[in-house]
């Protein structure tokens, strides 16, 4: 049997979000006035600079600035479904984007007010970014109905990365390639992991969406916070993890389009990329406590409880929930399989699991060494054996035993000075019912022996 340790990894972090210094116009500080064209020429010439560059620009409009001391001229225009930009009519032609010149015109004016800051974009239509950005939302297949929109800055691949807020829900950045299709989309939670920050999207209002996609499961919380945990790098399933008012947070994981999948509780998320970070350690470990308390008695297992491990599951067959408990009445320990909800219940000791799980950590091996200590001090022939290890190697039937009494765990016992027995233990661990030692059960085609002779 496989458990699953959700071998998440947090990938979003090592995107590289690093961003070219603000671009500008060069031939800016070098405009100079001249007398305007009239428009219908610079209408003209602008389209056809447009076509001739095959720009990404279904023009709207277009304005004459001026032209520099080279003589070439410089215009602004605005499109339909797309940023407008200042356009010098090179060979080829140099655009700049208008919202991303707006802001450095604007960051050169704060740091000095009387600096010639250079042309800024003016067209009605260049100073309403929403309404460019808006077309770019949709092409990226993002559920989001735009409120906001402001440039972030040029990607180090030559991308304009603008940040979005949305009327309801987590806000994104968008990296736009110059034909206007979008390279990268990364929900405002992404940024954040990645270390970048979402100016336009409140912390609360993110934390409330991340919470709402919980809603198909009836999981509600008061959301405080919420962060994006990771993805899966095969499958492209996505974790978040959310933080309630009582302390008691959760993790969400979705599919690679962001769908609602299930609702992990942090008590079985420990796994998961390091687990829950927006929880009270102490509330989740117990309420999953009790929980898990309810589970074994609606299981009709007992357990007069003192502590549990972290909660597993199986990838496998029924998927059921797997759990080590320490009991005052369980002396061997106690691993619980429960239904989640589909399966039956099962349970078995810290011994079974050595071979099936590969052990236990509330019930050590040195405690198990212990207990079988006692039980070979119990059996005449094992009475010298001081046991200083031991192997499990099987389960012998009632058939095979040819009685029940004889059925058992088959063990291989370990004594200080190097001799060995093979022993079979009963199911309850009440007694060692047969024993030989390694020697005589080689001789027969038994076991052999690996820890000793």
């Amino acid at each position: 049997m496989r458990l699953s340790l959700f071998a998440i990894t947090a990938a979003v972090a090592a995107v590289t979000l690093a961003l070219a210094p603000p671009t500008t116009a060069s031939a800016q500080t070098r405009t100079r006035q001249v007398v305007t064209p009239p428009q219908t020429e610079v209408n003209s010439a602008v389209r056809d600079l447009v076509a001739l560059n095959r720009l990404n620009c279904n023009v709207d409009a277009a304005r004459f600035v001026g032209r520099n001391n080279e003589g070439r001229t410089l215009y602004e225009v605005a499109c339909v479904g797309a940023p407008g930009f200042l356009l010098l009519d090179t060979e080829p032609a140099q655009t700049v984007n208008c919202v991303a010149n707006n802001a450095s015109v604007a960051a050169r004016r704060a740091e000095n007010p009387d600096v010639d800051a250079g042309a800024e974009c003016s067209l009605e239509r260049n100073l309403n970014l929403l309404d460019s950005v808006q077309p770019m939302v949709q092409s990226a297949g993002i559920d989001c109905q735009a409120d906001g929109a402001r440039w972030v800055g040029t990607t180090t691949g030559g991308e304009t990365r603008y940040e979005v807020s949305c009327a309801t829900g987590d806000g994104y950045w968008l990296d736009v390639r110059n034909d206007g299709s979008v390279a990268t989309t990364r929900s405002c939670l992404e940024v954040v992991a990645a270390g970048g920050a979402c100016e336009l999207t409140p912390p609360a209002e993110i934390a409330a969406s991340i919470a709402a996609l919980a809603a198909p499961s009836g999981r509600t919380c008061s959301a405080t916070g919420a962060r994006f945990v990771g993805a899966n790098g095969e499958t492209g399933q996505r974790y978040y993890e959310v933080g309630c008012a009582d302390g008691i947070g959760f993790m969400i994981r979705t599919s690679s389009t962001n769908a609602f999948e299930s609702v992990i509780e942090c008590a079985q998320a420990v796994n998961i990329a390091g687990g829950c970070r927006l929880s009270d350690g102490a509330a989740v470990s117990a309420a999953s406590a009790e929980e898990l308390q309810a589970r074994l008695a609606s299981a009709s297992i007992a357990c007069q409880f003192v502590r549990n491990g972290p909660p597993r599951q199986e990838t496998e067959g029924d998927r059921r929930t797997v759990v080590e408990f320490d009991c005052v009445d369980r002396p061997w320990g106690l691993v619980a399989f429960l239904p989640n909800p589909s399966g039956s219940a099962e349970e078995i000791d810290c011994l079974t699991a050595q071979a099936r799980l590969g052990g236990c950590s509330l019930t050590s091996r040195n405690m198990l060494l212990d207990n079988l200590g006692m039980l070979a001090a119990a059996r005449t022939q094992l009475a010298s054996c001081a046991v200083s290890d031991f192997r499990m190697v099987g389960r012998l039937s009632s058939a095979e035993a040819g009685s029940a009494n004889g059925a058992g765990d088959v063990v291989e016992l370990r004594c200080d000075g190097g001799s060995g027995y093979v022993a079979v233990v009963r199911p309850d661990r009440s007694a060692i019912t047969q024993s030989q030692t390694c020697a005589t059960s080689a001789e027969r085609g038994g076991t052999r022996c690996q820890l000793g002779s």
